[in-house]
């Protein structure tokens, strides 16, 4: 086994910096290479495999440049992650650390997830949602197509408190959060996006289909604003 964190290879370190920025950080032949976030130390990618056990094949919504579509597509049992992406920048990105660890079972798949009807995409075991479904404008859209998808759904996601709650959407009460827009790497592509309250979002998992909801972690106290992390499934 390589030492970690050994010094960089130069070609290697030249490919990272041509499609820089990056944020997060990649371990590649035991040398570190793009941002500064690591995920080895992320909860999320654990919790979704104790609520979700034994998927086969995993819708990720929303992948970035594919720090969890690894830890994903390298969990035993796995046979399949498709991971959906909006900017073709990180796709590039995400194929490129894929290609140098030699990753099988991910797909990187462009698309405005806006917009985008997952139907076409097939039937999987689950959806893992982290980190997107507050970049969205209209989030019911993408819920109210998950059950379809899969019988079982993984989300993390900010929430709007019930004080900022000044808006009403769709049935949903909740408020608008400004977005970077296409241009800002961490943000939705909308110039807008539409929170719900924690209520608002459970009753939109409800009334979408999903029969069991547990809330694995309500962090009301997060440092940018409530998040909150959730395990549904169809069956009761």
């Amino acid at each position: 086994m390589l030492p970690p964190n050994r010094s960089q290879s130069p070609e290697l370190a030249l490919e990272f910096a041509k499609l820089a920025p990056w944020v997060f950080k990649f371990s590649i032949r035991g040398a570190d290479y793009g941002g500064d976030a690591s995920v080895l130390d992320d909860a999320r990618v654990a919790q979704f495999f104790h609520y979700v056990p034994r998927p086969a094949t995993i819708l990720e919504l929303g992948s970035l440049e594919g720090a969890h579509t690894i830890q994903l597509a390298e969990h035993p049992g796995v046979e399949r992650v498709v991971a959906i992406e909006g900017r073709a920048a990180n796709i590039r990105k995400a194929e490129l650390v894929q290609n140098l660890l030699c990753l099988r079972g991910a797909e990187f798949v462009q698309a405005n997830l806006e917009e985008t009807d997952l139907t076409t995409f097939g039937q999987f075991d689950a959806v893992f949602c982290s980190g997107l479904l507050y970049h969205l404008p209209e989030p019911w859209k993408l819920i109210e197509q998950l059950p379809r998808v899969a019988p079982a759904l993984f989300i993390w996601t900010h929430y709007a408190d019930d004080l900022t709650a000044k808006e009403v959407r769709h049935g949903l009460r909740g408020k608008v959060h400004v977005e970077g827009g296409p241009n800002e790497p961490l943000s939705g592509l909308s110039e807008t996006a539409f929170w719900p309250t924690l209520g608002s979002l459970m009753k939109l998992l409800t009334t979408s289909g999903y029969r069991t909801i547990h809330v694995i972690k309500n962090d009301a106290t997060h440092e940018n604003s409530p998040a909150v992390t959730i395990a549904a499934t169809v069956q009761e």
